[in-house]
């Protein structure tokens, strides 16, 4: 019996860009722990999101939003 092979590949970063299309961060997101980190253009951590507790975080650890905000977070000053 032949069976197709599948191939899972893995999703690389997403960029986030500005209006000029200059990136300014990329979020990455993490299977096992369902985490959500996002780094600005030089690679620092700013922040994460945690789907399971549904919030968003700084890189201090304060809470910034309940939801998804990660793609404004390297907008910040």
């Amino acid at each position: 019996m032949d069976v197709p092979a599948t191939h899972e590949r893995a999703m690389g970063p997403e960029v986030v860009r500005d209006q000029r299309g200059t990136m300014v961060g990329r979020i990455e997101r993490q299977r096992l722990t369902g985490l959500v980190l996002d780094r600005d253009a030089q690679g620092v951590f700013v922040g994460r999101y945690s789907a399971r507790e549904r919030l968003t975080q700084d890189a201090s650890g304060w809470v910034i939003a309940w939801g998804d905000v990660l793609s404004a977070l390297p907008f910040r000053p």
